[in-house]
């Protein structure tokens, strides 16, 4: 099995051991050369190569394909059920752009069961006026100066040059992951506010990929709404979707367990099942219509401007700070929320010819889309390093790995 990327991703692999050399438990070279055999082309089914790739991980892993109808084509599962709620990490961005896109839409009166947020019901803030892309944070919080201008299109993007601490990594404010369960309006202010008088960026010319971006757009939908992140979550997304609430929750810090309030966790925070994802992201798939978690079609749950807007690229010239990808020489463009991975970067109407979105986490959870081969696919894991058969690797990588493995076999069994 060939592919134009497997060289290039097992160059970036070499690349990474190079680089990342920190300690870790003993590495499982039984796992180590499974994995790496996959990779090479060794599996020829979709079967294959996830079998190989589960007996890499820490818990086991799922892994499902869905049509451009929004139907499960595909299944295999070990040990991880479809249905468990775990940490998806930075799979949650994704599911933050679309909650703040719903709020959006449901302001505007385009989408449907909106529960509270009603139409005109997010026009509050420092100024009052209707919660878009274009609102900004001097307009909602009465920020002055440098970053007053800060839009909310810039925040889900990773361009509003909020680099807390000035540095060039993906490190995020402290207070995010602290913030006690129940955290106050005044702690949330707070927080956002240091993350801002942190800041060395211009806005809307530097991408850094961090989580401050986030978690300030989580505060001006909180402020502009006039509800907390968790109300809004409920009646956006974890209602008309059919989620379990109690399972179905945002924490500060994931890794630890601890009983932090996730408010401002909107870039790594969310516990949620692979199937209920899958039924979010269906909304991104047919333009606009969601799957609640019986399998029945959630209509108008976003606007196809929303859609278009999630998915398109919105650098907007901006240069790329940190990426946790350009270091090895990827220059994948961002929309809201979500990766553009694709050959030719420069170039967005090639770009666009070979392209597929996608929100990764850290710990291996790798959704991702093909508008133009109409299907979408998930793979849920939950590796943090403590068996994991490359733990030199970040998880992330094992997934990439697995997933341009077998997308030229899904390519072949749908025929496009």
């Amino acid at each position: 099995m060939k592919h134009n990327r497997l060289s290039q991703f097992a160059f970036l692999s070499l690349l990474i051991l190079f680089f990342q050399c920190q300690k870790s438990v003993e590495t499982n070279k039984e796992a180590r050369s499974i994995l790496f055999a996959g990779i090479l082309g060794s599996c020829f089914s979709l079967d294959s190569c996830f079998d190989e790739y589960a007996q890499t991980t820490d818990e086991g892993a799922s892994f499902q394909v869905y049509d451009q109808n929004g139907s499960r084509i595909y299944a295999r599962q070990s040990v991880l059920d479809y249905n468990t709620y775990k940490p998806i990490a930075s799979g949650s961005k994704w599911v933050t752009a679309i909650t703040v896109m719903r709020a959006i839409d449901c302001n505007a009166n385009t989408a449907s069961d909106c529960g509270t947020v009603a139409q005109n019901s997010c026009n509050n803030g420092a100024v009052a006026g209707a919660i878009t892309l274009s609102r900004t944070t001097g307009q909602v919080f009465g920020w002055t100066g440098t970053y007053a201008n800060i839009t909310l299109r810039q925040l889900l993007s990773f361009t509003s040059g909020l680099n807390a601490g000035g540095g060039n990594g993906s490190g995020q404010a402290s207070c995010i992951s602290t913030l006690p369960l129940g955290a106050s309006n005044t702690q949330k202010d707070s927080c956002v506010n240091e993350i801002r008088d942190q800041s060395t960026g211009t806005p809307g010319a530097l991408y850094q990929y961090n989580s401050n971006h986030m978690a300030v757009a989580q505060r001006m939908l909180e402020k502009s709404c006039n509800q907390s992140w968790d109300t809004l979550f409920t009646q956006l997304i974890v209602t008309p979707l059919g989620w379990d609430a109690s399972q179905a929750v945002w924490r500060g810090n994931f890794r630890t367990g601890e009983d932090t309030d996730g408010s401002l966790s909107g870039a790594y925070g969310l516990s949620i099942s692979p199937s209920h994802y899958a039924g979010m992201l269906n909304v991104l798939l047919t333009n606009g219509t969601a799957k609640n978690s019986s399998g029945t079609n959630v209509n108008t749950f976003l606007s196809t401007t929303s859609v278009t807007e999630i998915l398109a690229d919105q650098y907007n010239g901006a240069k790329i700070g940190y990426s946790q990808f350009s270091a090895f020489g990827y220059r994948w463009q961002y929309g809201l929320g979500n990766w553009r991975f694709c050959t030719v970067t420069d170039v967005p109407s090639e770009c666009d010819k070979d392209l597929i979105s996608h929100s990764i986490g850290i710990n291996g959870f790798f959704p991702w889309l093909d508008k133009n081969r109409s299907y979408m696919a998930i793979l849920a894991v939950n590796n943090v390093g403590r068996k994991n058969g490359l733990n030199l690797l970040p998880p992330s990588s094992t997934s990439l790995f697995f997933a341009e493995t077998v997308r030229p076999l899904i390519h072949t069994q749908i025929g496009r």
